[in-house]
């Protein structure tokens, strides 16, 4: 499909004698953002800029007049041209002017039909510069140029632009040129042409007029007939030509062109007038930003800026969509519009497509014709679109940050030939499930050692509400908790699953249809995870030869070497990562990597690396605390925040230090050495209680039974026959039950399923043992 409308196209002319022109740019389009437009200006002269502005708001120089025209920096390619100027030039001159308050060189350069005429003198200050270049001597038709180029990549703002015209005696003045068509049909460069160019006068020196381009010159001779026309025939549309005349002072006179490629085309049939008609293009929202930008339409202009502030990232996905159309015997279908551009960054994606059953853009498969990036008056070619239920759709997308505004007038569906059909329109819906499902969280309802044997609730939280969900899926389990069609911001639950249960959940109905969330419950979610205290050391000694003294040569080293040890007492390992261990001022992440194996510790030390500290090889990480020589607590919590084990302490005096929780029985036990301080002071040593060696911990044998419980008895036998005691603690420390046994046997009928840990005590000696409750 070619351009659907006639182009005048301007030739390169002579003037006459000292002819000369301005542009003042009283008539200037610039608005007070950058922008890319064009305006007719003094003369008939119209003037094209890219990346300008209007310069009223920034008049704060001396000297300007307004209006005037502010380039943008020279790496936006700003700058201004005109469009072609009979009359050549001899002269130039321009008003600069500083933009802006930022310091730097400022300068432009001209140029003259492309060719370079010189650059400004570089200048930084407010007063008004004036740039001229004399002696340019260029006959014929002329384009100027003014391009800003300045190193420092700074605003300059331009005034009363003038030129003088070229200076020849001949007495003959070749006017514009204009193409004659003798065929009118579809296609590039496929109708003959004949071009004539009227002039004015006539000088008898004239020897002959010539082309070197091809066709034949023919017409009025202007060596002997005034005023008259001179043809060139045997052209057709795309060919390249020139014209030259000779002899005498009219040697240097010459013009030159080229014929538009579709310059005979014939003019279409206008379809549809999507700005004035009484079809307008549906305007359909994707995804706005915060700012909530869509496509505006206001007296058939069609406007978009997805713009939402400095740095904003968000996505703007919107259209305009026009259909259906039936293709059926349609040859050609081209869409018209004119398109201008502030800023630059976005693209408009001009598409078709056969099936837009979904009534939503994303819901589609398009087919894209072309892409616009910059302003202008397009015809987009969508002859290659077929079907009877065809769609036409103009694509605003962005999220980098670098948006374009966009206005699109004069839109209208024009063909050469046979017009689509428009079918009934439908209307779009590109609505959105208002509810978000979340991650998943998993209860277990019991903590047994073992793959595939522990129930667990699922909980899925979500977040909004959507009436128009009216049933939820669930395979395989039990479906409960909170509606997302009644309540917002609620939680789904779903039960009757165990470890390694494949899960899903579907939302049925409405904007949510289809919405899913699925996974599969890990085999060993549920086993147990059992982390305690083993050992915090709050007040080390300062003195030479205690733990403080860290290198050995009496020197302090304050509360370096105070440290918290967790030990884990299960039968699974732990991965630590993002683990926190937090007092009142300090709060340790454990790093990725961090695993903690069973039987096995991690000590964290208040810094440095303490000497002589016995099982210091059994440290696995090491980071910082900052204890209370006087009290604090101390808390272990997972990676999601739940709290593990935790211990509040209190104490006087230095070198303190107790053992394991649930077995701390506080205050801190006082030592002032390294040596002799038994099971306490000793990282990497398991520290069953805070007044036994490890000697003594080996001492007695216990057994318990059953163990896992259901509940109800269990018995606890030794290898002696003396009184034992049991105290029993959950897995965050707090102590669930306190007896002396009877008979062996211990009641446990009012501990939920879970895991404990049994302090059990005979004759001055004791233990600890886990406990799993079903």
């Amino acid at each position: 499909m070619k351009k659907l409308y006639f182009l005048l196209f301007s030739i390169m002319i002579s003037s006459l004698s000292y002819a000369q022109g301005s542009e003042d740019f009283a008539n200037s389009m610039a608005t007070g953002s950058y922008a890319d437009g064009s305006f007719m200006g003094n003369g008939g002269v119209t003037w094209t800029y890219v990346q300008s502005r209007d310069a009223n708001a920034d008049a704060n120089m001396s000297g300007i007049t307004l209006p005037a025209l502010m380039l943008r920096r020279n790496s936006s390619g700003s700058k201004i041209t005109s469009s072609s100027i009979p009359g050549g030039i001899s002269d130039f001159s321009v008003k600069l002017y500083k933009g802006f308050t930022g310091g730097g060189d400022r300068q432009v350069e001209l140029f003259v039909n492309g060719i370079s005429q010189g650059t400004s003198t570089v200048f930084d200050d407010y007063d008004e510069q004036t740039f001229s270049v004399t002696g340019i001597n260029i006959p014929g038709n002329i384009i100027i140029e003014i391009v800003n180029n300045n190193a420092s990549n700074k605003q300059i703002i331009i005034d009363d632009i003038t030129w003088t015209g070229f200076a020849t005696s001949c007495g003959v003045a070749l006017g514009q040129g204009s193409y004659t068509c003798n065929t009118n049909t579809v296609g590039d460069n496929n109708d003959g042409v004949t071009v004539s160019i009227p002039y004015t006068g006539s000088d008898a020196a004239i020897t002959n007029v010539t082309t070197t381009s091809g066709g034949t010159v023919g017409g009025d001779d202007p060596a002997s007939v005034a005023d008259g026309t001179i043809t060139i025939t045997g052209l057709s549309e795309g060919d390249a030509w020139d014209l030259a005349l000779v002899g005498g002072d009219c040697g240097a006179i010459t013009s030159s062109g080229t014929v538009p490629a579709a310059e005979c085309d014939p003019i279409p049939n206008t379809c549809f007038d999507l700005s004035g008609g009484t079809e307008l293009l549906e305007i359909v929202t994707v995804a706005t930003n915060s700012d909530m930008d869509v496509w505006t339409e206001s007296s058939g202009t069609y406007s978009m800026n997805g713009f939402c502030g400095g740095g904003c990232m968000e996505e703007t996905n919107g259209w305009l969509v026009f259909g259906p159309l039936d293709m059926s015997g349609v040859p050609d279908l081209a869409l018209l519009f004119d398109a201008t551009e502030g800023f630059d960054g976005s693209e408009l994606n001009i598409q078709y497509t056969s099936d837009y059953s979904s009534l939503c853009p994303d819901g589609a498969t398009w087919t894209s014709a072309q892409i616009i990036s910059d302003a202008g008056s397009y015809s987009v070619d969508l002859s290659a679109a077929s079907g009877t239920d065809v769609f036409v759709g103009v694509q605003y997308l962005d999220s980098d940050g670098s948006f374009s505004s966009w206005a699109l007038s004069n839109v209208s569906l024009a063909a050469f030939g046979t017009c689509p059909t428009l079918g009934t329109r439908p209307t779009s819906d590109c609505a959105t499930c208002d509810v978000i499902l979340q991650a998943a969280v998993y209860i277990c309802a019991t903590n047994t050692d073992g793959t595939n044997n522990d129930s667990v609730t699922i909980e899925i939280p979500y977040s909004g509400l959507e009436n128009s969900i009216f049933a939820i899926s669930a395979p395989g389990a039990a479906l409960g908790g909170d509606d997302p069609a009644l309540t917002a911001d609620g939680t789904i639950t779903l039960s009757g699953l165990i470890e390694g249960d494949p899960w899903s959940i579907t939302l049925n109905g409405g904007d949510c249809d289809g919405t899913m969330l699925s996974g599969t419950v890990p085999s060993t979610q549920c086993d147990p995870e059992i982390v305690v205290i083993n050992e915090i050391h709050a007040d080390p000694s300062n003195a030479a030869g205690n733990v403080g003294d860290a290198n050995g040569d009496g020197t302090a080293v304050f509360d370096e070497d105070e440290f918290v040890e967790i030990y884990n007492t299960g039968a699974v390992a732990i991965d630590m990562e993002n683990y926190t261990l937090e007092d009142a001022s300090v709060r340790h992440i454990f790093p990725a990597g961090t695993v903690l194996q069973p039987n096995s510790f991690i000590t964290v030390f208040g810094g440095g690396t303490p000497m002589g500290v016995p099982g210091l090889v059994q440290v696995a990480s090491t980071g910082s605390v900052g204890l209370s020589n006087s009290g604090d607590t101390v808390t272990l919590k997972d990676n999601i925040g739940t709290v593990l084990t935790t211990y509040t302490y209190t104490g006087a005096g230095n070198n303190q230090s107790i053992g394991r929780n649930p077995d701390f029985t506080g205050p801190f036990v006082q030592h002032t050495t390294i040596d002799g301080n038994g099971a306490l002071f000793s990282p990497g040593i398991e520290n069953d209680d805070a007044t036994l060696s490890n000697t003594e911990f080996e001492m007695s044998s216990y057994s318990i039974y059953p163990n896992p419980a259901n509940g109800g008895e269990i018995t606890i036998s030794s290898s002696n026959s003396e009184t034992i005691s049991v105290t029993g603690f959950d897995i965050l420390g707090k102590q669930v039950l306190n007896a002396t046994l009877s008979n062996n046997t211990l009641d446990v009928s009012n501990l939920k399923a879970g895991i404990y840990i049994l302090k059990i005590s005979q004759n001055n000696a004791s233990v600890t043992k886990k406990l799993v409750i079903r």
